[in-house]
């Protein structure tokens, strides 16, 4: 068994659910994405490969920073468990994941 199985995933921001899937009919597995308005600047966070019946959110349910979004589950297109995490700058363009939060994580918010 994996430790990582089943550990809680939490948003990242606070923002908007747009997208989501229960199923484990896709390549993504079950997933979530939530909007954001981060910087002035709309941000896509997505995550997939969550365990099914583990997907917490609706499309359309907004989101607090924290709030749980679902398990770490192998789903999808997956050899493993683990969370496919992205994040979409204007929606579309992905980035570096570590990089970005990086940049926006402040010392006093790791408490």
């Amino acid at each position: 068994m994996n430790p990582g199985v089943n550990t809680p995933i939490q948003a990242i921001a606070d923002g908007i659910v747009k997208d989501v899937s229960a199923t484990d009919d896709s390549g993504l597995g079950v997933y979530a994405i939530i909007e954001h308005m981060i910087d002035d600047r709309l941000v896509r966070s997505l995550y997939a490969h969550m365990s099914e019946g583990t997907l917490a959110l609706e499309i359309g349910q907004p989101v607090l920073v924290g709030q749980l979004v679902g398990n770490v589950g192998s789903t999808g297109q997956s050899t493993g468990p683990h969370l496919h995490f992205e994040i979409l700058l204007g929606g579309s363009k992905p980035t570096d994941p570590f990089a970005w939060l990086t940049e926006r994580v402040r010392p006093d918010d790791a408490n």
